[in-house]
């Protein structure tokens, strides 16, 4: 293989700068967070997914309720699990929610009773068999009844209840606008419009496409209306302005209350199954409505709002440093559950620019990259501060507001007659000309360019005419008060026709969010602001969630639509699972057991169950030109031999230590130098004359630094073929480092082969037998400020035996980014998986059990139409004809869902963990569930920091545990699976303790974030514009070819598990 590191990915002698703190938890990835199952926070400011809704990690150690974070990565937004932040200096202590509207109420006695009749039901069942979701026959499972396993606990959910009026019928009508191009904000303002009209009194709107009324309208069918154009608040209209021509499109009507009926029966009804994703739409845009229209709420897409009233609601907002702040806001969305509709409630937060005069805002934001700067502000709202107050006819004030396209630049205006005369890109007042005519003005907002080329002479006479003028000498003689200074000037027009402001005379508006990477400052102040614990959201849910959404008397459209919305959130039923017992063997290497403690154990004085021999290794230490960056190389040594002793005595074999390495060199603010110090030095490793090659090589870092990591990773896992991990020094050689020496430990033994715990087979069910192969996959998309080239990666992991200890992987770049769906998988599967199992059980496994990671509840179908076949069809080529006459093999496809805002609060002291959450083996399959969908809320983690985050498990394919029989001590097959889920989020190999997600999914997400450190200049470049353009589209052939090159483990590691 080529030791070309860089095959053309144009990294060159990168001048990236040191670590980059603070950036997603997947290596400036697009998800953001941890794992630890929490309300913590991501890296990412802004968007839906990204959030900063993350949890507390699985983290710990190895004498001390250990963790599967080890090592490296600290400064990336977290790592794996990690700090979660102080939460708000809450006190210590266990304190649980107590909602004053509720704290009395238990589970809904009504919902209880269908549940039961439910179990009870075999023909219920029976008949449900066959029903979808969706309406299609045979699409996914129906549940095999509530779990009954555990002891029994109430807890709150984060839902209300909401209660319409009886025979509540809704109309949903589209509507279509034709007329001159509509930004979003002018569409909205063209349903404010719409909405003025008598006949549409009284709807709500989601202002994008349509309109929700009560019954139906008195409109004839595909009625059309004119909508002349006026700005928000304005009694007149403009001259010239446009006409919207809007199509109110034949409705559909949406009986609610049949949709209730359905959901309190166990009878099937295929047209209520088939309109209710409809009718939970039109619910969201009424519920909805209220927070879209009210002025002082700004939201994130339809379901996510934050109140900009920094009077009121001043304890929601913190300053993040940089020109950032962090809103907290509510997150709201209607669920059906069995005998209901529930509105659930999470608090959100979000990072948004801090408001005030533009001029501080630059100055804080930094106006020395004009480029940088107009990416920052760009498509922002700005009030027009130089000209006067104007208000309606009933005395309302009409807001002066512009949006920022940019700064001022060569260029603008080209096309005109007399184009502005602009010095330099973000050039200043004085640097800024235009052309002013003998047009008279009426009050111009600001200094523009007239389609033919001339900007309208401003009122007063001292102004000259028919010539050029600076921005600086305009604004002097007419708006003399502005003193003006060297900021750049911004155009609030457009490239073709600019209109330009001086900074001093426009203020950032606020709750304008931002969507892109903080810095470590930054992150620490949103963790600490995010991470919160259990009562502390719960007590903002009731109240100030209840005000910003509108959940209360407030709300005239709830009252208007006959919809009552519960006073106190729900109680549900939930159980606590029995913690499987974890083997090791003991220093005189026979079994032993160790009893996990709310989710957490160690392993004082016991070794690994399976140790490995981990043959000759070495380690090496960073050098760097930084200030305090060099690693001692005596220290260094004297910790690597006692490291050497700790694997000994866990029972690893690591006499091969070999001395005498080289170092790597990092050099600080160059990551070329870098680069090519790491592949020399692992070039040298693997052609030494002196030495074997080494099979491991411990790297000693002087500090945390992401590019540094991202090389060392990629050189070693695809050039050298050598296993890697990553210490810190000032970690590493703490006098009482056995618990940093044990996480390091555990990814020793994993690398090489070993195993290291297992539980009892009888705790894994029908894995146990050895013919059912575990199988997760996962998809990590390119985030914000990734190159427009970047692709999506897939990712898979199967395991190898029945025990759950080692795992094959295989990852494939994606035809398309973004797209969740995976291509190419029938090769992954055979290549991967199927190759991997077969070599090591000389056989093909019977079952098949997939967890799948990372996809939205709007895309099970496509799971079932678009990834199943394509495992199917591997299999129909791999295994003969014998085994698929018998039907072999069964398949079971799990969805595995962690940005969910499901939350759950223990209502007891006794029944809360030392953190206020929920104990560790929480499962909740009750309440907040449809009886007719086999899915299930499980926290098999104990939160060490912030809201402890469940993670949902949705069955949509089951051929596997409806034909295996149940065994004592469970009760039935959701028993079966819940508890299996549970037993194996206690053998995630990185860590001494459950963990929130299923080591299937978590593995593959791992997998996931090593292929991101491969193509880290893709994902996390340099200098967006360096990005190569390619021709048609980055599906080109020779471009994703490139990429997938770049991912190709070496064949040394590629059958292990390298990316621990």
């Amino acid at each position: 293989m080529s030791w070309d590191p860089r095959g053309g990915r144009g990294r060159g002698g990168g001048d990236r700068g040191g670590g980059r703190g603070g950036g997603g938890g997947r290596g400036g990835g697009d998800r953001g967070g941890g794992r630890g199952g929490g309300d913590r926070g991501g890296g990412r400011g802004g968007g839906d997914r990204g959030g900063f809704n993350r949890g507390g990690g699985d983290r710990g150690g190895f004498n001390r309720g250990g963790g599967d974070r080890g090592g490296f990565r600290g400064d990336r937004g977290g790592g794996r699990g990690g700090r979660g932040g102080r939460g708000g200096r809450e006190p210590e202590g266990v304190r649980v929610f107590r909602d004053p509207n509720s704290a009395a109420q238990g589970p809904d006695a009504e919902v209880l009773q269908i549940e039961n009749q439910y179990d009870q039901s075999v023909s219920g069942i029976n008949a449900l068999s066959n029903l979808s979701i969706t309406g299609q026959p045979n699409t996914y499972p129906s549940r095999p009844g509530h779990g009954t396993a555990g002891n029994k606990v109430e807890l709150y959910a984060n839902y209300f209840a909401l209660k319409p009026k009886n025979d509540f019928v809704l109309g949903r009508y589209n509507v279509e606008i034709s007329g001159p191009e509509l930004a979003v904000k002018k569409r909205k303002q063209v349903f404010r419009l719409l909405l003025q009209l008598p006949e549409f009194a009284g709807c709500a709107t989601d202002y994008s496409s349509m309109l929700i009324s009560m019954g139906k309208l008195n409109i004839p069918d595909n009625h059309e209306v004119d909508i002349v154009w006026r700005s928000e608040r304005e009694d007149d209209v403009a001259p010239n302005a446009p006409t919207y021509r809007v199509r109110i499109v034949a409705p559909t009507s949406l009986d609610i209350g049949a949709l209730l009926n359905y959901l309190s029966t166990n009878m099937a009804n295929n047209a209520i199954a088939q309109q209710k994703g409809e009718m939970i739409q039109a619910l969201n845009t009424l519920m909805g409505f209220y927070a879209l229209r009210h002025d002082g709420i700004t939201s994130i897409g339809h379901n996510r709002h934050f109140s900009v009233d920094r009077v009121r609601f001043a304890h929601n907002v913190r300053s993040l440093g940089g020109g950032l702040e962090a809103l907290r806001g509510f997150f709201q969305s209607v669920r059906p559950a069995t005998g209901r509709l529930l509105l659930n409630v999470n608090v959100s937060h979000s990072v948004f620019l801090t408001p005030g005069p533009l001029v501080q805002v630059f100055g804080v934001l930094g106006s020395g990259d004009p480029k940088r700067l107009a990416d920052k502000i760009r498509y922002k709202r700005v009030k027009l501060l130089h000209l006067p107050e104007k208000r309606t006819n009933a005395g309302l004030v009409i807001a002066r507001e512009k949006s920022v396209n940019g700064l001022a630049q060569p260029g603008d205006g080209r096309k005109q007659e007399h184009p502005p005369q602009v010095s330099k890109y973000g050039a200043g007042p004085k640097e800024v000309k235009f052309w002013i005519d003998s047009v008279p003005s009426k009050g111009e907002e600001s200094p523009k360019a007239g389609k033919k080329g001339g900007a309208k002479k401003a009122a007063g006479s001292d102004l000259p005419v028919n010539t050029y003028i600076t921005v600086f000498d305009y604004f002097k003689k007419k708006y003399p008060k502005f003193v003006l200074g060297t900021h750049p000037v911004v155009n609030v027009g457009n490239s073709e026709n600019p209109s330009y402001l001086p900074a001093e005379a426009c203020e950032l508006l606020p709750g304008q969010v931002v969507k892109r990477r903080l810095d470590g400052n930054q992150t620490r102040e949103m963790l600490d602001f995010a991470c919160r614990r259990p009562w502390l959201n719960g007590d903002s849910i009731v109240g100030d969630g209840k005000a910003v959404l509108g959940l209360n008397a407030q709300n005239d459209v709830l009252k208007r639509f006959g919809i009552t919305v519960g006073d106190g959130l729900i109680t549900v039923q939930g159980r606590v699972l029995q913690a499987p017992p974890i083997n090791y063997k003991n220093m005189q290497n026979k079994a032993t057991k160790t009893t996990p403690m709310n989710g957490s154990w160690n392993m004082r004085n016991v070794r690994f169950h399976t140790a490995s021999n981990i043959g000759n290794w070495t380690y090496v230490c960073v050098q760097s030109d930084r200030f305090r960056g060099n690693v001692d190389e005596e220290l260094a040594y004297n910790t690597v031999l006692g490291f050497q002793q700790h694997l000994q005595q866990a029972g690893i074999n690591a006499s091969g230590l070999l001395r005498g390495p080289p170092s790597i060199q990092h050099f600080d603010h160059n990551e070329g130098q870098t680069f090519n110090s790491v592949n020399n030095t692992f070039r040298l490793l693997s052609t030494s004359t002196k030495n074997p090659k080494p099979r491991f090589v411990l790297v000693i870092l002087p500090f945390a630094d992401t590019p540094l990591y991202n090389a060392i990773k990629t050189i070693a896992d695809t050039k050298a073929g050598i296993h890697t991990v990553c210490v810190v020094i000032s970690k590493f050689s703490k006098p009482d480092g056995g618990q940093y020496f044990g996480n390091i430990a555990l990814k020793f033994n994993l690398k090489a082969g070993g195993i290291n715990q297992t539980v009892d087979p009888a705790k894994l069910g029908v894995i146990s037998e050895g013919k059912t192969m575990v199988v997760g996959l996962d998809v990590t998309h390119p985030s914000p400020g990734s190159k427009e080239t970047a692709p999506s990666v897939s990712g898979m992991v199967a395991s190898l035996d029945p025990q759950l200890g080692q795992w094959t992987s295989i990852a494939k770049v994606q035809e398309k980014a973004r797209t969740e769906m995976v291509t190419g998988l029938e090769a992954m599967f055979i290549n991967g998986p199927l190759k991997g199992w077969s070599k090591k059980n000389k056989a093909l496994p019977e079952n098949i059990l997939i967890y799948r990671d990372g996809v939205s509840e709007g895309q099970y179908q496509l799971v079932l139409d678009v990834e199943l076949p394509q495992f199917r069809n591997a299999c129909r080529q791999k295994y003969p004809a014998d085994m698929t006459k018998k039907g072999l093999p069964k398949i079971t496809i799990v969805i595995c869902g962690k940005r969910h805002h499901t939350r759950f609060y223990p209502k007891n002291e006794a029944e809360a963990d030392k953190n206020s959450n929920c104990v560790a083996g929480t499962v909740v399959d009750r309440g907040v569930t449809e009886s007719r969908s086999w899915d299930f809320f499980l926290q098999a983690h104990g939160c060490l920091k912030g809201t402890a985050r469940p993670c949902h498990y949705y069955v949509i394919l089951d051929e596997i545990f409806r034909f295996h029989k149940v065994k004592p001590p469970h009760k039935n097959t959701a028993d079966a699976l819940e508890d299996l889920t549970n037993n194996m989020c206690h053998l995630f190999g990185r860590a001494t303790k459950a963990v929130s997600l299923c080591p299937p999914a978590y593995y593959a997400d791992l997998l996931c974030t090593r292929m991101r450190c491969y193509l880290s200049d893709q994902y996390d470049p340099t200098d967006r514009a360096s990005t190569p353009s390619v021709t048609g589209s980055i599906t080109s052939s020779t471009f994703l070819a490139g990429m997938a090159q770049q991912i190709q483990v070496h064949e040394d590691i590629a059958g292990s598990m390298f990316f621990i």
